[in-house]
């Protein structure tokens, strides 16, 4: 009885090296071709902190950089090709700038990023990506506060507009 309890177990585990660590084959070293030696070249000395630190820091370079005045669009383009204008024009009719604050449209062609602050520039903002998943990061004093992901442009427009004033606004003048 006991035998017929194990034995299927025991089938079940075929896939687990059970042998001593010693006797276990090693695996053969991988043999580098021209693209392992390509990506081992390219990220040699990279630095994920410095990149991080690159990557959070744009935004508020951008908005220090930003020349437009409060309740007007800015507009920035990676020259990787055009974003639909009617897209964009839905974007822009969809997210009225609350009072006293700018919009940054960032063009990527494929999609866009909308950055909004509030005053002084870069202090209160959010940062707003409109792709297949719209996604919104909301930053208070450089520090990330809030992330929300929407199924499409449609839901997001929706429910960043209801909100866009409580992100942009001090706690204290709500």
């Amino acid at each position: 009885m006991a035998d017929e309890k194990t034995a299927p177990f025991e089938e079940t585990k075929w896939w687990i090296d059970r042998g001593p660590v010693k006797e276990r084959e090693k695996p053969a070293a991988p043999i580098k071709g021209i693209i392992e030696k390509w990506a081992y070249e390219l990220l040699k000395g990279y630095n994920q902190d410095q990149a991080a630190k690159n990557l959070v820091d744009i935004n508020p370079r951008m908005l220090k950089e930003l020349s437009v005045a409060p309740g007007e669009w800015g507009y920035f383009s990676l020259e990787v090709g055009s974003y639909p204008v009617e897209r964009l024009a839905k974007i822009k009719n969809g997210l009225p700038l609350p009072p006293g604050s700018r919009g940054l449209i960032v063009d990527a062609g494929y999609s866009v990023r909308v950055v909004i602050t509030a005053e002084p520039p870069g202090e209160r903002y959010v940062d707003i990506n409109f792709t297949d998943a719209p996604s919104l990061d909301f930053w208070v004093g450089g520090q990330l506060v809030e992330e929300r992901v929407f199924s499409n442009t449609g839901e997001a427009l929706k429910r960043i507009r209801l909100d866009l004033p409580r992100y942009l606004s001090p706690p204290n003048s709500d």
